[in-house]
């Protein structure tokens, strides 16, 4: 089983607009709501793959039981503890190629609310083969809540993927059990290690991670690039890939269909090439979808075959 994490899920809302942004006046739209949250796009992905999935975290008030029957509607299984603050709404303006987001930042949580989460996450970890842990922590939350949460999924034996920034990363990678894999984009990495990378010097980003101590220990690195790709190392080799150019209709949660793909591979003990094939396979195909975490299966074949992994 796989079991996503999501802390401060959403309602996702999504405005494609037709023309222009009209600034300081009315953009008649028709919205696209999903239940939102990084972790909850893994789960829908995950869910498309076939894969045995459940989705935890955080949910409350009124936002959070719209979260909870939009994941019942398109059948993710679920169980999430629940807080007195109302789960947050986000926006996405899809305008003239261009994507404005406005990004609510949630609930604050209270100690007992967390304790009831860390209680629960407990006994579902013990289940799990992979766990994937998603976006931002809410408000009140430590910024090494993830790392406590690795160590416990760690010691129950499941693999867990982290696709975090900042303090959250930082600590995780401090901690005495680390995750199986990390995926900072580049200038993430870069922050993360106080120095400017580029796409264009592979061997510096691969120099940078593999003589960074903080790594050790961690199974996967994976350093998403943007247009260029990605790049990944795992046990002293490394791997670049890429996927074709298509023509992108809502690019919110490709981040995480690519975690997605990576989890479906990891789970299913897929070799390195292959894992990254499916992570960029189903980064790239959320892309061509208007709705948000999801893939359009029938492009499947021609986006997978096409996704090239070359050994560097």
């Amino acid at each position: 089983m796989i079991l996503t994490v999501t802390m401060n899920p959403s309602i996702d809302t999504a405005y494609p607009l037709a023309g222009p942004l009209k600034v300081d006046d009315v953009n008649r739209v028709e919205p696209i709501k999903t239940a939102g949250g990084k972790g909850l796009n893994v789960s829908r992905v995950l869910g498309q793959l076939g894969d045995d999935v459940l989705a935890t975290g955080l949910l409350g008030g009124r936002m959070g039981d719209f979260i909870a029957d939009r994941l019942d509607e398109c059948g993710v299984a679920h169980d999430f503890a629940r807080i007195a603050g109302e789960s947050r709404v986000c926006i996405a303006v899809l305008h003239e190629g261009n994507q404005t987001e406005f990004l609510e930042a949630g609930p604050e949580v209270g100690a007992d609310e967390l304790a009831g989460f860390e209680a629960k996450f407990r006994e579902l970890a013990a289940r799990a083969d992979v766990v994937t842990m998603s976006g931002s922590l809410p408000r009140g939350v430590d910024a090494g809540y993830y790392a406590m949460l690795t160590g416990i999924a760690a010691g129950a034996g499941a693999k867990v993927l982290l696709d975090t920034s900042g303090a959250s990363l930082e600590a995780a990678l401090g901690a005495k059990r680390k995750p199986h894999l990390v995926k900072p984009n580049l200038s993430e990495l870069g922050a993360l290690l106080g120095r400017e990378l580029s796409a264009g010097d592979l061997g510096e980003v691969r120099a940078a991670v593999e003589g960074d101590e903080r790594f050790r220990g961690v199974e996967w690195v994976v350093v998403s690039m943007g247009a260029a790709g990605s790049v990944a190392f795992s046990g002293g080799r490394a791997w670049r890939a890429r996927a074709p150019r298509i023509e992108c209709m809502n690019a919110t949660g490709s981040g995480d269909s690519t975690v997605a793909g990576f989890a479906h591979g990891i789970a299913a003990g897929a070799e390195p090439a292959e894992v990254l094939r499916l992570g960029n396979a189903c980064g790239t195909l959320n892309a061509m979808d208007p709705a948000t975490g999801h893939l359009p299966m029938k492009r499947w074949d021609d986006i997978y075959g096409a996704v090239e992994v070359t050994e560097l």
